[in-house]
């Protein structure tokens, strides 16, 4: 639907973060799966390399949420770091894989502040409480 309507956000960053805090969450398997999907399609869709989206949470997972969760007390500035995140590290990733194969760089534009805004606020609303 956010090929068809730019102002849609794209919910990429509530996905990642859905992941992050259900990970290890036995009984949300199918969701994690599901979710790794829709992040799939989205690097299909808009033109990012493929699986960079799950390369990119297995880094942030591994190396920073840990960190995160022992850093910082407050939910919601918990539930903001992993949208940002995730918009940030994924556009990361795929730089740094565009610069390793010698490929244009894919663009960060303002759009994307408008959409973390937004995937922010919708994260905080679906996951108080459950960080």
């Amino acid at each position: 639907m956010s090929s068809l309507y730019t102002y849609l956000p794209l919910f990429v960053g509530v996905f990642f973060a859905f992941i992050v805090i259900n990970f290890e969450n036995e009984k949300s398997n199918l969701y994690i799966y599901l979710s790794f999907a829709y992040l799939t399609i989205y690097d299909l869709d808009k033109g990012f390399y493929l699986f960079s989206s799950l390369l990119s949470f297995l880094i942030f997972y591994y190396l920073f949420v840990e960190k995160i969760r022992n850093f910082f007390s407050c939910t919601n500035c918990i539930v903001a770091i992993y949208v940002v995140a995730a918009y940030l590290g994924h556009s990361l990733l795929n730089s740094f894989i565009a610069y390793v194969l010698n490929q244009d760089m894919p663009s960060f534009s303002q759009g994307y502040f408008y959409y973390i805004a937004l995937d922010v606020v919708l994260a905080i609303v679906l996951f108080k409480g459950k960080v």
